[in-house]
């Protein structure tokens, strides 16, 4: 049997189904402790919208999915303890958020997934040890959680993420 996403390549919706499918048996492959099987699946989907974003890099949608694909490798590769893989992987997904968000500074959720791409990269700076570059990408997200904060205080996810940052740097010391 065919692989569904071998049947019609040029067919960008069922790859982008493919690939948004092999994520989500991935999500399932972690939770079952199947990491191996995860970055496997995770991979795979990565491969499958990576081609799909380099076709069309106008496509914030497809290039917000290949930044989270990025992100979910990064994560199977943190808890592998695959550090290097991870900071990769993590550079790789920060990459595109920082893109998308110059592209539309006024997107909130462009915004918020910056700061999640800066807390990624903070976590695997600071199990490598390193903890200056660690605080310098909290500060980074803290920056645009307070400003997000500011602008719609009433948002009590925002503001969990912003005591978040902040309770982070404080761990860290001076």
């Amino acid at each position: 049997m065919v692989p569904i996403r071998d049947r019609d390549p040029s067919n960008a919706d069922l790859q982008r189904f493919t690939s948004v499918t092999l994520s989500k048996v991935g999500d399932v492959q972690v939770a079952q402790g199947d990491l191996a099987g995860a970055l496997k699946s995770y991979s795979d989907s990565l491969a499958i919208i990576e081609h799909l974003a380099a076709s069309d890099r106008g496509n914030a949608g497809w290039q917000r999915d290949l930044s989270v694909s990025y992100e979910k490798v990064g994560n199977v590769q943190v808890a592998q303890g695959n550090l290097a893989g991870a900071l990769k992987s993590y550079s790789d997904s920060l990459a595109i958020r920082e893109r998308l968000a110059t592209s539309d500074p006024g997107n909130a959720g462009w915004q918020r997934d910056l700061t999640v791409s800066y807390a990624k990269l903070a976590k695997v700076h600071r199990q490598s040890g390193d903890k200056p570059k660690a605080r310098g990408f909290l500060r980074q997200g803290q920056e645009i959680m307070a400003r997000l904060t500011k602008l719609t205080p009433d948002n009590a996810v925002w503001k969990k993420d912003l005591a978040r940052f902040d309770g982070q740097i404080k761990e860290l010391g001076p």
